[in-house]
């Protein structure tokens, strides 16, 4: 009974504070239009935040019915219940658990033309290092992955394994979709796999100086 109190109140709970705060944000985003211009064409997209800075994507994409990835965890089953609040379609599963399964759903959304979210260092880090989930699926479905960049003028840091970032009511915030990156390539080595992780990683990270800059940080 416990349990099935808090899976009611913490994702609507949640879902308040979202929309409170994010209203509040003075909020600058960069690089929609090109995205948009590849939303309008025959490929599909990936979208790639880095876990701790979810928040802000996830709210600015809401309601598209995108696709997004939430472990099979506890608090899996909370951020996949906000997201479905927010107008996200879910599916569950991680590297860890439900992994193959979860990745092989997501090839068939992409190869329906549908859009989806992936956090590149979740669900459980290392933290900003990217995993080869998101390098198979553009490999599989010829997507373009989008990193994500966020940055906030006042924020709260969590001491969470991703360092989760919450911003702070009426402060600035800045959201950047970075140049997309293709995969074109029909088999990869291992090599050439981490290579693809490495240049993504620091794609995110690109975008996450881009925000910075926009702010003045």
């Amino acid at each position: 009974m416990k349990e099935q109190l808090k899976l009611k109140l913490i994702p609507n709970s949640a879902l308040l504070l979202a929309k409170v705060i994010n209203s509040t944000l003075s909020l600058e985003v960069q690089g929609a239009k090109r995205v948009n211009q590849l939303l309008a064409g025959d490929k599909s997209v990936i979208f790639a935040p880095w876990h701790g800075q979810l928040w802000l994507p996830s709210y600015y994409l809401r309601n598209q019915g995108y696709v997004a990835l939430a472990s099979q965890s506890r608090d899996g089953e909370y951020i996949s219940r906000l997201l479905n609040k927010l107008g996200w379609e879910v599916v569950r599963g991680s590297t860890s658990r439900g992994g193959a399964r979860s990745l092989l759903k997501l090839v068939k959304k992409l190869r329906q033309g549908k859009q989806i979210a992936i956090t590149p260092d979740g669900p459980r880090g290392p933290i900003h290092q990217v995993k080869p989930g998101v390098v198979y699926l553009a490999q599989k479905t010829d997507s373009i992955i989008i990193p994500i960049g966020v940055s906030y003028t006042k924020k709260k840091e969590f001491s969470s394994w991703d360092r989760f970032w919450l911003p702070a009511p009426f402060s600035k915030a800045a959201l950047v979709f970075g140049a997309g990156l293709e995969i074109k390539e029909d088999k990869l080595s291992t090599v050439e796999i981490e290579n693809y992780q490495k240049l993504l990683g620091q794609k995110i990270n690109q975008a996450g100086q881009a925000a910075e800059k926009i702010l003045g940080d």
